[in-house]
C-alpha cells in the first residue's frame, strides 16, 4: 500500500481540488499503518486522535479513511463503523460593514499591487468566491459590461457570480496594468504567473495584519453572505449568488448576524409616531 494507491483512489472520485489535497494528507498517513486490511474502528479513532487535530479535522479524516477503506477492501471492513461526532464550531469571523470599509481603503490605487489587491478584495466581498475560484478565474469568463462572471466552483461545476459597478471599475483598472499571459484575472505582480491558493492565502492574511485583525478568504465569503443579508437580500437570492446548494449553508454562513443588525428595521422607528 503506497502513495500510488492513494492517488488511484483520489483519481476515481469527483472530489474538488481542496478536498483532494485534504484527503491525500490524511491517507498518506493512514497507509503507513500495519494491518490496514483488519484495522478496527477503535484503531481508526486512535489514528485520528492526533495532537493538533481538532474536531473538524478529525471528522474529515474519518470520512476520508472510511471512503478509502470501503474503496480498497469493500463494505465489510471493520473500520467502517468508526464515527466522530461533528461538533458545531464556535462563531466564525465575519467583517462588520465598518471593518469591510476599513479593509477596502488600505489599498494604494497608484501602485500595481494595490490595484490587484483591491480588485481581489472587492470581488471577494461582492461574490463570496473561494480561494481556488479567485485563482482560477479567467479573463474570458468575466464580463465587465454585464458585471458578471463564470467560474468552476467546488464540485467541478460551473457557477455564476455578479458584482457591483465599483468592483467592475477596480477590475478594469487592474487588467489595464496586468502584464504577462493574461489567462487568469489575478497574477503575481512579481512573476506575472497566476496566483496559487497558498500565495493568495498569504496575501489576504497580510491585509488583515495591516488593518489589525485576522483575515482569511473564507472570512470574506462569510462577510458577503452576512452583509448581503443585512442589506436586505432574501436568503434564496444569497444562496444563488453565493453558489450554495441549499439554504442551510446560507444560514451557516450568516450565523454571525446579531440582534444589533435589526436597528435599521425597528418597527417604531419606521412608524415614526
Amino acid at each position: 500500500m503506497d502513495q500510488g494507491m492513494v492517488d488511484e483512489f483520489l483519481a476515481s472520485r469527483p472530489y474538488s481540488q481542496a478536498t483532494r489535497e485534504t484527503y491525500r494528507r490524511v491517507l498518506l498517513l493512514l497507509v503507513q499503518l500495519d494491518g490496514l486490511k483488519r484495522i478496527s474502528a477503535a484503531d481508526l479513532l486512535r489514528f485520528v486522535d492526533r495532537v493538533g487535530w481538532g474536531n473538524s479535522q478529525q471528522y474529515v479524516a474519518v470520512c476520508a479513511c472510511r471512503a478509502f477503506l470501503r474503496w480498497r477492501f469493500g463494505t465489510a471492513h471493520p473500520g467502517l463503523s468508526a464515527r466522530v461526532k461533528h461538533i458545531r464550531p464556535r462563531r466564525q469571523r465575519v467583517l462588520t460593514a465598518q471593518r469591510a470599509l476599513d479593509l477596502l481603503v488600505i489599498f494604494d490605487r497608484t501602485k500595481v499591487k494595490g490595484l490587484r489587491d483591491l480588485a481581489i478584495c472587492a470581488l471577494a466581498l461582492d461574490t463570496g468566491l473561494r480561494l481556488a475560484e479567485l485563482c482560477r478565474l479567467k479573463v474570458t469568463d468575466v464580463d465587465l459590461n454585464q458585471r458578471s462572471l463564470q467560474v468552476i466552483i467546488k464540485g467541478g461545476q460551473w457557477g455564476m457570480g455578479v458584482f457591483s459597478e465599483q468592483t467592475a471599475v477596480y477590475i478594469a483598472e487592474w487588467l489595464a496594468v496586468r502584464k504577462g499571459n493574461a489567462v487568469t484575472v489575478f497574477a503575481s505582480t512579481r512573476t506575472w504567473r497566476p496566483l496559487t491558493r497558498e500565495g493568495l492565502k498569504v496575501i489576504i492574511r497580510r491585509w488583515g495584519e495591516r488593518v489589525g485583525f485576522k483575515l482569511s478568504a473564507h472570512d470574506l465569503r462569510r462577510t458577503f453572505a452576512t452583509l448581503s443579508t443585512v442589506y436586505g437580500a432574501p436568503s434564496r437570492v444569497v444562496q444563488a449568488a453565493g453558489r450554495w446548494s441549499d439554504l442551510a449553508m446560507v444560514e451557516h454562513y450568516t450565523a454571525g448576524i446579531t440582534a444589533e443588525e435589526i436597528r435599521p428595521y425597528l418597527p417604531v422607528a419606521r412608524l415614526n409616531p
